[in-house]
């Protein structure tokens, strides 16, 4: 069997028997001690602590390295140019890079399975494969991170972005553990289930769908023609988890069809701004969309299309069904079974907060652009209004901020406003920038 080219190389750069031996050294010596002056359980717990500082913080910096690494080398460049394909390349990063942060991982694993007393085999095991999933995880996030600078910053540095990837998995395992803690089931679509083998299985595949997603970065930066059927099938994914949990198996159905239309709109929208801020956005994307739309040329009309755009769109769907459904019978004064004509405004605000963003994209400097577009927002969206309402002033301060809950329509039309403005704002700046080139092509 060949091995993977892109595995065999970073197996090269990492490997060495001196540092094997010098960390296992170190880890069996740091265990016995521990050992001698503590009970098992506690070196269990060391040794569950070492697997998180090793193939979680140690591993997800050198994923990220992995990478970064060589665009500060200038080797990326000739990576991409190379016969491997984007699968090679993600899988051989993420296991070649990471081996031995991956060493010390199985060795404090082994201890944890060997020393843990209190728990079960299968629980044991449970617990090992929460971790291990969580340190695939962290890894796949820090990979996508330098992928994403490799647009951005061809000097930066992993370990924001590492750090960034650690802080999110953070974040996750300490709502995981909330639910941890506690012995009761979880009820998802109505049905009961064991609270930590579900979360656990949710651990799994959202791993499954972020090192899909480092996938399909890389397929992006070996300029492999991709299409957004796996982002829209991502925002479907989450729609359908997050609603489980506020569906009751005996619901009506017009509250279930509110609730899932909620949710999609609420993961949709939110999934369309990291995509429009956290991605390249390619300056002639739209001059590409529009010659192919012309030249009946869909396939390639799909491939040029921004993920954002399909997550936008699919808000669009969510957005037409929550005011459908505002016409149907309501069970309870839940607002997430209440949004209704509410949608509107809410879809409108992403229109004009992605028309800024693009505006200060067309802006001729590509630094600071995410950065000045939130200032904008904050300035347009809370610190005017909030000086207006200061003054008394709190209709007025509505041309601002307008109350989408308690008058949607009203709220509809000043958005929509907003995003005329901001959209001609971003046009003639497109125009300006963009139209020279047509002419000249």
């Amino acid at each position: 069997m060949r091995l993977n080219p892109e595995f065999r190389r970073n197996l090269w750069l990492e490997l060495s028997l001196h540092r094997m031996i010098l960390l296992g050294g170190a880890l069996a010596g740091v265990f016995v001690l521990v050992g001698v002056f503590s009970p098992r359980n506690v070196v269990a717990n060391v040794a569950l602590a070492t697997f998180v500082l090793a193939a979680m913080a140690w591993g997800s910096h050198r994923a990220g390295d992995s990478v970064l690494d060589e665009l500060r080398e200038r080797t990326w460049d000739a990576q991409r140019m190379s016969a491997l394909g984007p699968w090679s390349m993600t899988w051989g990063k993420l296991c070649g890079a990471t081996f031995i942060p991956w060493f010390v991982g199985v060795i404090s694993i082994g201890v944890y399975l060997f020393e843990r007393q209190g728990l079960t085999i299968l629980e044991r095991l449970q617990v090992v494969a929460a971790f291990t999933a969580g340190a695939v995880l962290v890894q796949a996030l820090s990979l996508i991170g330098a992928l994403i600078g490799t647009r951005f910053d061809k000097t930066a540095k992993s370990t924001l972005m590492s750090w960034a990837a650690v802080g999110t998995l953070g974040l996750l395992w300490s709502y995981f553990s909330f639910y941890y803690r506690s012995d009761d089931a979880i009820f998802w679509y109505g049905s009961a289930y064991d609270r930590f083998n579900f979360l656990t299985v949710s651990l799994f595949a959202l791993c499954a769908w972020v090192t899909f997603g480092a996938y399909r970065l890389m397929c992006t930066e070996l300029a492999v023609a991709t299409r957004p059927w796996a982002w829209t099938a991502f925002v479907l994914y989450l729609t359908i988890y997050f609603a489980g949990g506020f569906i009751p198996v005996l619901d009506p159905l017009s509250r279930s069809l509110s609730v899932f239309a909620a949710m999609g709109l609420v993961v949709s929208i939110g999934l369309t701004y990291i995509s429009a801020f956290a991605l390249y956005r390619d300056p002639l994307a739209f001059r590409r969309l529009k010659h192919y739309a012309e030249t009946g040329r869909w396939h390639r009309f799909l491939e040029a299309i921004p993920i954002w755009m399909a997550s936008l769109g699919a808000a669009a769907l969510f957005t037409i069904a929550c005011v459908a459904l505002h016409f149907m019978p309501h069970y309870s004064l839940q607002r997430i079974e209440n949004v209704g004509l509410t949608a509107v405004p809410i879809w409108f605000v992403t229109l004009t907060i992605l028309a800024l963003l693009y505006y200060f994209t067309y802006g001729g400097s590509n630094r600071r652009v995410e950065t000045t577009t939130i200032i904008c927002l904050v300035l347009l969206y809370w610190l005017l209004p909030v000086i207006i309402e200061s003054l008394g002033l709190v209709t007025l301060s509505w041309l601002f901020r307008p109350p989408m809950w308690d008058r949607p329509v009203l709220s509809a039309f000043i958005i929509g406003v907003h995003f005329l403005v901001a959209g001609t704002l971003c046009y003639r700046r497109y125009y300006a920038r963009i139209a020279p080139t047509i002419s000249l092509s």
